[in-house]
């Protein structure tokens, strides 16, 4: 990852918020980080379709934005189009994948790196391939993660998961940064507009 990449990721992971996430991981390997940086970062699959188009909207949303300031007729077609491909990736994600059966549970999300619960503690330092599901667009983001800490909760209601993981992303794509930025910043405003409204009544 280029020097001011990273710098740019660093940055944003500043920006953080208390969101519900679902998740999976198992264990790594620093060889694994080594070599599977390029098969995480650029194979399109069912789980990371929808990040995968994402960053190609972000691409081409200036031009988009010129378009569709010209035509309202090719604004809704392109919208539809939207729609459309929507409806697939969710259709290929459910066939493929059972993660969306998991429960949500609540992290300490940036796009430097989240928080998580376990059933058992895990060493700090512990390379991770982590699997990311934001709600509720169901957009799911695959990368590495090194354990930072890991502490008992003591939670009655988490008594099967009662171990607090937090991990920091290691060689996320930018895009995916970018992808998580943007989440976080979205909830982050309909959380200030949920205060707003509830102060106003």
């Amino acid at each position: 990852m280029e020097a001011k990449d990273k710098e740019g990721i660093e940055r944003r992971s500043f920006v953080r918020i208390e969101d519900n996430v679902i998740l999976k991981f198992r264990k790594a390997s620093s060889l694994e980080l080594q070599t599977g940086k390029g098969d995480l970062a650029a194979n399109t699959n069912s789980f990371t379709i929808k990040a995968q188009f994402a960053a190609i909207d972000q691409k081409i949303r200036p031009v988009r934005n010129v378009l569709e300031q010209h035509s309202e007729e090719l604004a809704c077609y392109l919208k539809a189009m939207d729609q459309k491909l929507d409806l697939l990736a969710d259709m290929a994600f459910q066939m493929d994948h059972d993660l969306s059966k998991l429960p949500a549970q609540k992290a300490s999300l940036s796009a430097g790196g989240t928080s998580f619960l376990a059933q058992k503690p895990l060493e700090l330092g512990t390379l991770l391939e982590l699997w990311l599901l934001l709600l509720p667009s169901h957009t799911g983001i695959i990368t590495y993660a090194t354990v930072i800490y890991c502490k008992r909760t003591n939670d009655d209601d988490n008594k099967h998961y009662p171990y607090k993981i937090g991990v920091e992303f290691k060689n996320i794509r930018e895009e995916d940064a970018d992808l998580i930025t943007c989440h976080v910043l979205k909830k982050e405003a309909g959380d200030r507009r949920k205060r707003s409204k509830m102060r106003c009544k």
